[in-house]
């Protein structure tokens, strides 16, 4: 799909920008759309659970194979509910940032972002889930 729009809009190259620059604003921006689309979400920062949310997401990691059917369904499912409260700007953050591996500076550059505003995002991300994931326990205690 990126492909294909890269090719559509290769008549508005202007070659101010590097071409690599160009394409990658491209694929930012379809992915965004198709995050906005789809409403996909990444996981929150481990280090910022408690010692009873590690435990559950500690559970989650182990694989399909090792969980009963049961729990892998609950799970799944507790991972989307928490994923759920995220903007497409911050699931992208997470996503580049936790689960890819990039540095701030590879994230600045593949979306043109300011470190700040990429730490911003992350945290705000961590939070949302976090506190989410506290409103479900609350639940599940009662």
């Amino acid at each position: 799909m990126i492909f294909i729009k890269v090719f559509q809009k290769l008549s508005q190259f202007s070659g101010k920008v590097p071409l690599e620059h160009w394409v990658s604003r491209i694929a930012v921006n379809t992915c965004l759309n198709q995050i906005e689309s789809e409403k996909v979400r990444p996981e929150l920062r481990h280090a910022d659970l408690s010692d009873e949310e590690q435990a559950v997401i500690e559970n989650l990691a182990v694989s399909s194979d090792e969980l009963a059917p049961d729990k892998c369904l609950a799970s799944r499912q507790l991972v989307e509910h928490l994923l759920g409260v995220l903007k497409p700007e911050e699931c992208l953050a997470i996503d580049l940032l936790y689960l890819q591996g990039c540095s701030v500076d590879e994230i600045r550059k593949i979306t043109g972002w300011s470190p700040a505003l990429i730490k911003v995002r992350a945290f705000r991300a961590r939070q949302k889930m976090k506190r989410q994931l506290g409103r479900i326990s609350a639940k599940e205690k009662l």
